[in-house]
């Protein structure tokens, strides 16, 4: 049976503006400058504003979000608590921080440093635990007040001893818990057993509507597919598509076991290989949440190895130092046709919501087909002017309510 809840998302918290100046650490370590001129973020604090305070639907209005039921909003929420997950990106997508948060160490701030007019204060934001998966207080929660949490509960259960009544608790002193977690497809071990899959832009699609920002969530429609029906007339057809296996959870070459992910629709950390048509090099059943060795891999021999997250989590040189040259260095790894023909990948992993989703596909497609897509280059922010994918002024124009 489908549950209504009432929920009053008064003003709680913080709300971060997201317009303004950019600066913060590049993809090798430097600085960004200034943004924009300062008329031109006033202009889109002013845009944003006016959206926010006049929601296309009047209060009070209703969300649907399988399988957690409805929610009725008698007020617009301005603030919202996270923990690792596609829901971070999904939120600064839309133009709002948020005020409670765990292990921003995996947090994307590159990509947020790269886009102009964008501005991420991670000192503005409450820890929630004492890491992603454990150290769990209820107070924390308490303290931060966010009007919203998009948050899957039945993740948190997996990091937490809690209970329905400690859930119910939480959301009764802040706001309900709306997220629907898509990181893992069906049959995946680590799927929390969820019948209702939801791919990135259903969610995205529902987010908007929590937060009333629904023009906001159009114009990233209409840019992600312009941005997808370019990519897609310039690839190569399906039978010329290389294979590749993707690795993740660590991916540490010298210790000779991997952990490896599904290429699939609704596997989210693996979104830019499958949209991408790249062939899942590994056609046996992979063990649940256990490893396989170099022979395995050798056995499958991929044209490409993926390293999932660690176009996020880590610069080119830490890249190439961590996980290339391991692969290079090691007897059995030599043997692998992604290693010798150098083609060990990166992508976005775990965070990649709309934001991460259009800088992480870039980035594959480039590392794949640089003669159609353009040279890798690789630090994320080194990547031409004419040879970008997108329009970075575009979605800093989105992100800010400048449409």
């Amino acid at each position: 049976m489908t549950r209504r809840r009432e929920v009053l998302a008064g003003s709680v918290g913080l709300v971060a503006s997201l317009a303004g100046c950019s600066s913060g650490s590049s993809d090798d370590g430097g600085t960004t400058g200034d943004g924009a001129a300062s008329a031109q973020t006033d202009q889109a604090e002013a845009t944003a504003d006016t959206e926010q305070s006049t929601p296309e639907n009047s209060t009070p209005y209703t969300v649907e979000i399988e399988p957690h039921g409805e929610f009725t909003f008698e007020e617009v929420p301005e603030s919202y608590s996270v923990i690792p997950s596609v829901y971070l990106d999904i939120g600064m997508a839309l133009g709002i921080q948020p005020t409670a948060a765990t292990d921003m160490a995996r947090a994307p701030r590159k990509f947020y440093d790269i886009l102009p007019d964008v501005t991420f204060n991670e000192d503005d934001i409450m820890a929630l635990a004492a890491g992603s998966e454990s150290g769990y207080d209820k107070e924390n929660f308490y303290a931060a007040g966010p009007a919203v949490n998009l948050i899957d509960p039945r993740g948190l259960r997996r990091f937490t001893d809690w209970a329905d009544s400690d859930i119910q608790e939480i959301e009764e002193a802040t706001g309900p818990f709306v997220a629907s977690s898509i990181r893992f497809g069906p049959e995946h071990p680590f799927g929390y057993e969820q019948e209702t899959y939801h791919e990135l832009y259903d969610v995205f699609e529902k987010m908007a509507a929590v937060f009333q920002r629904q023009a906001r969530y159009r114009a990233w429609e209409s840019l992600h597919d312009e941005f997808m029906a370019n990519i897609r007339s310039d690839l190569p057809p399906e039978d010329e598509r290389p294979s590749v296996i993707a690795v993740w959870r660590g991916v540490d070459p010298t210790s000779g076991q991997f952990y490896l992910s599904d290429i699939h629709k609704y596997h989210n950390q693996t979104k830019p290989l499958s949209r991408l048509g790249l062939r899942d090099g590994y056609d046996a059943e992979i063990p649940g949440g256990g490893t396989v060795g170099y022979e395995e891999l050798l056995n499958h021999d991929p044209d490409y190895i993926a390293a999932v997250g660690r176009l996020t989590t880590a610069t080119h040189d830490e890249f190439v130092t961590n996980v290339v040259e391991p692969f290079e260095n090691n007897p059995n790894g030599q043997d692998l046709t992604a290693v010798q023909e150098g083609n060990i990948i990166r992508i976005g992993g775990q965070y990649q919501g709309p934001i991460v989703d259009l800088f992480a596909t870039e980035a594959a497609a480039k590392q794949v087909w640089p003669d159609r897509f353009g040279e890798w280059p690789g630090p994320v922010r080194d990547v031409p002017d004419e040879e970008k994918l997108f329009d970075r002024q575009a979605v800093s124009d989105i992100i800010n309510g400048n449409i």
